[in-house]
């Protein structure tokens, strides 16, 4: 495939690897030479500001030309077959061509790299009290499509109208995949912790009124040990269960148990013999890159080997500091690109992306999945019944069936525990995979 641009960019090669080569499966290379695009007998692609015949005429604005972050106009318009579209750049005019000649109505490239790259996450705005993006000033949740993989779907009408334009063309084809993981905040909820822990929480229990004998006297079958339960499903259907250990020194908004533990040990052992693992860093270690070195050295101890996936504690990342530091710890891929308290695509795709660095203007070596759900929001921030989240469950799942994409959810082995509210979920975890 022939691409011609005014120009080439960074921007430009990287929503192009992504969208043709990466989800379609076709091969390109740009020309600023108009010349030699019009005489190419090759399948072409005119990205610019005039309709050329022959091709397939993508409307272009200026965003994917710039190096500069800055506030973009938007105007949001529903569309049946496109569902919602912007960046429109209107043709002067459209003759009437002799030769078959298709068109879009909106810059696609520059809306799904203003999506993908999360542009709007550099822009001035008014954090949550974790310092973390609010779903609520995303453009996605503003005009209503938050819950679905809107590029995913621009790309099936895009993949349409290629094919009505170049018939003979052949394109990639993706299968529906499904990805189970497991945030490990507390190992236990009492085993391995240490006395002077068990009594905080027996003190604990006292001032809420809510009297925890089992703080003094252990159960039997401490009520987090739900690992069984967490594999037994997505085992039988060949569903891939990731777990993320959470592995930082007791205190603020970390509280799991020490990662010296034996019980800890015992635990990783036994999960990374069977299952992949990928590192949780903690809430202390998102901002202060020496903490987050220190726990990658002790997942390597604990598991003999460095840790390649990595998702962060309470979904808390800064772009594009966080995949920084990722690139400069070797990982390979990250799964936080979800929001605490909205379900949905914070990426506008359900499929796995490479990370762009606005602020250095280039591509960083770090493949995001973009989980869509999570237990926590599904029963806290939405405060649905457990009827409520499994009809949830199954309508974000039907949506990404219909793209053929990722479906990925994000689980606790502590969200089982009657104590604390969560009676019979472990229904709700169950249509995960229904």
């Amino acid at each position: 495939m022939l691409v011609f641009a005014a120009s080439h960019s960074a921007r430009l090669k990287y929503i192009l690897d992504y969208l043709l080569t990466f989800r379609l499966g076709i091969n390109y290379h740009i020309t600023d030479k108009i010349d030699y695009f019009l005489t190419s007998k090759e399948n072409k692609i005119h990205y610019g500001q005039e309709l050329e015949e022959g091709c397939l005429n993508i409307p272009s604005i200026s965003i994917l030309f710039e190096e500069s972050i800055k506030e973009q106009k938007i105007q949001i318009v529903e569309d049946e077959k496109w569902l919602f579209q912007f960046f429109f750049q209107p043709y002067n005019i459209i003759p009437d061509f002799k030769h078959q000649t298709y068109y879009l109505p909106f810059d696609l490239l520059s809306a799904s790299f203003y999506l993908l790259s999360r542009y709007e996450e550099y822009l001035p705005s008014k954090k949550d009290e974790h310092n973390r993006f609010k779903p609520e000033n995303s453009l996605a949740f503003k005009h209503g499509f938050l819950e679905i993989p809107l590029i995913d779907f621009w790309l099936i009408q895009f993949e349409k109208i290629l094919k009505k334009q170049f018939p003979e063309i052949e394109t990639k084809s993706h299968q529906f995949k499904q990805l189970n993981t497991i945030d490990i905040d507390f190992a236990y909820k009492y085993k391995g912790h240490s006395f002077w822990a068990l009594g905080r929480k027996f003190i604990g229990s006292i001032l809420k009124r809510n009297f925890d004998k089992n703080s003094l006297v252990q159960p039997e079958t401490d009520p987090y040990d739900t690992y069984n339960t967490l594999v037994e499903k997505p085992n039988k259907l060949n569903i891939e269960t990731i777990f993320f250990l959470l592995l930082a020194d007791y205190g603020g908004n970390d509280k799991n148990i020490s990662p010296f533990s034996i019980e800890m040990k015992t635990l990783v052992q036994t999960l990374s013999s069977m299952y992949s693992m990928g590192i949780h860093p903690s809430y202390k270690a998102s901002l202060n890159s020496k903490t987050n070195q220190l726990e990658h050295q002790i997942f390597k101890t604990l598991t003999g080997e460095k840790p390649k996936k990595s998702r962060h504690h309470f979904l808390k990342i800064r772009l594009p500091d966080n995949y920084k530091i990722m690139e400069g710890l070797e990982l390979e891929s990250d799964y936080t690109m979800a929001y605490s308290s909205a379900v949905g695509f914070r990426a506008s795709t359900s499929f796995p992306f490479k990370f762009f660095d606005l602020h250095a203007n280039l591509e960083r070596n770090i493949e995001i999945y973009s989980p869509c759900l999570m237990d926590v929001t599904l029963k806290n921030s939405l405060q649905l019944s457990r009827e409520g989240a499994i009809e949830k469950i199954n309508q974000l799942r039907k949506t990404v069936k219909a793209v053929d994409g990722y479906f990925i959810s994000i689980w606790h082995n502590s969200s089982f525990d009657s104590t604390q509210g969560w009676a019979q979920w472990e229904d709700v975890y169950q249509g995960l995979f229904e």
